[in-house]
């Protein structure tokens, strides 16, 4: 499906947001202009306002040129969260290059797939990361690519610092064309590079805001931002970087950069610029949480807390918007819907326990094993379409075309959604159990042991045992002082589930692992051998 195709195809069913079509250069232009004197980038480092924001932009963008980083290219971004990741991001835009975060915690031969499979070419890094890119300096066979930030590594010739030297280039872009690309987890395969355009940022950004902000059309239904907030996001820099920014960068709004999970520094910046709307998962939350409650910052200034990446429970709802006295926001979204498209608003009818309902801009559908529609209540996989959702994987036709079919994305997330509208996640198509012939939701069992007072974190996969062959094997964290026994859980479960849902194998652990992002790390446990007598307790 061509960008024209798509776009017609699209207005016909969602709304047209005219402040999406453009680059992202031209919209930094464009808040630059309106607003030079407004903070933009806030962070312990340094304070840019939009002004210059925009001007320190130009000037890398004119490095990067300089250096032969040309249209269509991809230059990686080897780099801790900090300042340079957004003006990286949008200096790539601001050339018709694509900026292409690396997941440097992953294992060197999926690090090594990305930069072959996006051919990159050029980095922006620091010199902590040496050790990272000495495998990788096959791909980067020009020292003067690779542009460190601060001090000069061993590996390349350039320094960020040298951009005062340079002005925008003036490189001719369109709002259609890939400025992104973020490679998928790949869990159940090789990593997959999502294109990401322009259009696909500003619009998805536009959908945070409703219609009586001037942003978006009367009657459109956001998620409620709007430009006084202070926006934190606690995401990695590698998951999605745009997040960081694209939201302020349409209405003219602050956001911060903040490089740290430690709850004490979070915390210190929330108080310090004072942050209104802040992105995390759940088990942060939590963790910050157990800071205030420890004699903390208060963190009033808070107003709106999203949590995407994990399921909430209604306890864990009123609990959150309690102790915080801010409004809790659960949401979903993926790589390729470029952010999220379902919430369940505050200050609108709410279904505790769900995820919400789809934002405007977006479509959702819930259909069987077959493609049809299912009914309401019943377990179905989620489409998603809309005018943020990508088309395509890089390099991957075949990925692509079982994805991405008739302008659906099929996202392999189990859901049910109820008469009212409101959708429940049951967790993803390869996590699920077959026990006994029977379907069996990981998710299912996990938020009933989480709803444990003792219980900190849970992960239950799947574990084999000779009789009864699939079994749930449930690994669990619990909170200081517990008491909790593997029988003690197995009645707890009885009590609550089916039998044959109740798991068979209970471990204790230390922590339950955890991804950069706070994601609870499932793949880890997997990949630890079955030990039914463990607990790191004793």
């Amino acid at each position: 499906m061509t960008a024209a195709v798509r776009r017609g195809y699209f207005a016909s069913m969602t709304p047209d947001l005219p402040a999406a079509h453009r680059t992202l250069g031209q919209a930094l232009r464009d808040t630059a202009t309106r607003w030079p004197e407004r903070d933009a980038l806030l962070s312990e480092q340094r304070c840019l306002s939009w002004a210059q924001l925009d001007a320190e932009v130009d000037q890398l963008a004119g490095l990067l040129h300089s250096l032969g980083v040309k249209k269509g290219d991809v230059v990686g971004g080897v780099i801790t969260k900090r300042p340079e990741v957004v003006t990286t991001f949008l200096a790539c835009a601001r050339i018709g290059a694509m900026y292409a975060p690396v997941n440097f915690k992953l294992h060197m031969d999926r690090v090594r797939f990305q930069f072959d499979n996006a051919k990159i070419r050029c980095v922006v890094t620091e010199a902590s990361f040496d050790k990272v890119l000495k495998p990788l300096m096959r791909f980067l066979s020009d020292p003067s690519k690779v542009v460190y930030v601060g001090e000069l590594g061993r590996h390349g010739t350039t320094q960020y610092s040298q951009l005062s030297a340079h002005s925008d280039p003036g490189v001719e872009t369109s709002p259609e064309e890939p400025c992104y690309l973020n490679y998928t987890s790949g869990t159940t395969g090789e990593p997959k590079g999502a294109l990401t355009s322009h259009f696909n940022i500003l619009y998805q950004a536009l959908t945070a805001f409703d219609g009586d902000t001037g942003l978006t059309p009367d009657g459109f239904e956001g998620m409620g931002f709007s430009t006084p907030d202070v926006f934190l996001g606690m995401f990695s820099v590698f998951a999605h970087p745009h997040e960081l920014f694209h939201r302020s960068l349409v209405c003219g709004g602050a956001f911060v950069i903040v490089d740290s999970l430690n709850p004490r520094i979070i915390a210190r910046a929330i108080e310090g610029f004072s942050v209104t709307w802040m992105m995390a998962v759940p088990s942060f939350y939590e963790m910050l949480l157990d800071h205030m409650q420890a004699g903390g910052e208060k963190l009033s200034s808070l107003r709106v807390l999203e949590s995407g990446g994990a399921f909430v429970s209604a306890e864990t709802l009123r609990k959150m918007e309690e102790a915080f006295g801010a409004s809790f926001m659960p949401v979903w979204g993926s790589t390729e819907t470029t952010g999220v498209a379902v919430a369940m608003r505050p200050d609108r009818p709410r279904k505790p326990g769900t995820t919400g309902t789809p934002i405007s801009g977006y479509e959702v559908k819930v259909v069987d094993s077959h493609g049809r529609d299912c009914k309401p209540g019943e377990t179905g996989e989620m489409l998603v379409r809309g005018p943020a959702v990508i088309s395509q994987y890089l390099n991957n036709p075949e990925e692509t075309v079982a994805l991405f079919v008739a302008g659906w994305y099929h996202t392999r997330d189990l859901v049910t959604r109820g008469e009212d509208g409101f959708i429940q996640f049951v967790g993803r198509r390869s996590d699920m159990l077959k026990i006994g012939g029977i379907r069996v939701y990981p998710l299912e069992i996990e938020r009933v042991i989480k709803d444990h007072p003792q219980v900190r974190d849970v992960v239950v996969v799947r574990a084999e045992e000779r009789v009864r062959g699939e079994i749930a094997r449930a690994v669990i964290s619990t909170v200081p002082g517990s008491d909790l026994t593997v029988r003690s859980v197995q009645s707890y479960c009885r009590d609550r589930l089916a039998i044959y849902k109740v798991p068979r194998i209970v471990e204790f652990w230390d922590e339950v692992p955890k991804l950069p992002n706070g994601k609870l790390n499932r793949r880890a446990v997997v990949d630890v051998p079955v030990n039914a007598k463990r607990d790191d307790r004793e």
